[in-house]
């Protein structure tokens, strides 16, 4: 698990330091950081098996993901993961080029206790070394077992932009990408038509969870439909689709002999689906990014949308969630210690602030929840509050 993440000079992230629990929220107002933060962890999972090209996500080039633009800046990640006392800090500071999607290996190193040890200079400077140095058997013991620990923390990212239309489409079928869904959304039909080949039982239990939802399904389907392909792991998320035979889903509905189309289907029936699915993966992602999963569902949903996650959390412990929100509603449902504040600053970099150093929350937890603490006292009283109790801005 991720324990603490830090970035400098990635877009509006000056210096920015998260101390991360297995499942934590980032709030704050629009433009205050909370997706560039997710972009960035993305960015640092994505790098230990993808070119550091196609590890930053998104429409890009030169040096636009670098803070200001700065020529002499360099984009760096420092990631502390597990317990404890043994707590290795990996370090990877990434060059952006002038021109083109162009980012080269600026060396990057793992720490524990007070030594720090550099990797071996890549002979690929566009990768990373990490998972190279985790399986080096010359590598002295300490250091490899310290870079295992790193790569099975980080590995495995899944960045949930999820758009419910998206979600509905029906997918061609990809038998060398299994368990697969987009960031965008793209792709349940197929990640669920692969989870009922591999495993029957597990599909029942998928769909028995759902109906224990939404009541008035009576099942899920899975048909052959014309379907759509699309780019593989394209790293700017351009959904391009093209044609091809697949998997659609429908609803089967009590007092309606129809099946229903999702496309037909509401919003947050097909948001708490795609989130029951990836509950139920053969091997779910170590690191789960969702933005605002609030959008499109009912704010009683939102209890059974994280009763799916922290049952991920428990079920799978070396996973970890890691969502951003505007909802009360949802914030109701988090302890104070799982909750960071984004803040703007006047310079235009952004601070974090843990809810857990406000005293205005610590006063007031136990006549209120926190959704409604949040609304009542504001962002930027909130984040004053933890900044007069000592805690750092980044």
């Amino acid at each position: 698990m991720i324990t603490r993440f830090r970035v400098q000079n990635y877009k509006c992230l000056r210096d920015v330091t998260l101390d991360l629990t297995p499942i934590h929220v980032l709030i704050g107002p629009n433009d205050s950081g909370k997706t560039s933060i997710l972009e960035a962890i993305a960015a640092l999972c994505r790098s230990v098996d993808h070119k550091l090209s196609d590890a930053f996500l998104g429409p890009w080039e030169g040096r636009e993901l670098v803070w200001h633009g700065e020529p002499e800046a360099e984009v760096c990640f420092i990631v502390s993961c597990g317990s404890a006392p043994n707590v290795p800090a990996y370090r990877l500071p990434c060059r952006f080029e002038a021109t083109d999607r162009d980012v080269r290996n600026a060396r990057e190193s793992i720490s524990l206790h007070e030594e720090s040890h550099l990797l071996a200079i890549p002979a690929d400077p566009t990768k990373t070394a990490l998972q190279w140095a985790s399986m080096d058997q010359q590598t002295e013991d300490k250091w490899r077992v310290a870079a295992e620990s790193v790569v099975e923390s980080i590995s495995g990212v899944h960045l949930c932009r999820w758009y419910p239309k998206l979600l509905a489409v029906p997918a061609a079928l990809e038998p060398e990408r299994p368990f697969q869904i987009e960031p965008y959304g793209f792709g349940l039909g197929r990640c669920l038509d692969d989870i009922l080949s591999h495993d029957h039982r597990e599909f029942t239990s998928l769909e028995d969870e759902f109906r224990g939802i939404f009541k008035q399904v009576k099942a899920i389907r899975l048909k052959t439909v014309r379907a759509y392909s699309a780019p593989v792991d394209d790293p700017e998320q351009v959904p391009l689709l093209q044609r091809s035979p697949g998997k659609g889903i429908e609803f089967v509905f009590g007092g309606n002999p129809q099946p229903v189309n999702a496309a037909q289907a509401s919003d947050g029936m097909l948001l708490t689906l795609a989130f029951l699915t990836v509950l139920h993966l053969p091997q779910p992602p170590r690191v789960l990014l969702i933005e605002e999963p609030e959008n499109g569902v009912h704010p009683k949903r939102l209890q059974e949308v994280m009763r799916i996650l922290r049952g991920l959390v428990k079920e799978h412990s070396q996973t970890q969630v890691i969502l951003t929100t505007h909802s009360p509603y949802l914030l109701d449902l988090f302890e104070p210690e799982e909750v960071t504040l984004c803040k703007r600053e006047d310079d235009g970099s952004i601070s974090v602030h843990r809810l857990s150093e406000s005293e205005a929350v610590r006063q007031q937890l136990d006549i209120f929840n926190l959704g409604e603490i949040w609304s009542a006292e504001g962002d930027e009283r909130l984040a004053r509050d933890c900044e007069s109790k000592g805690e750092p801005k980044s």
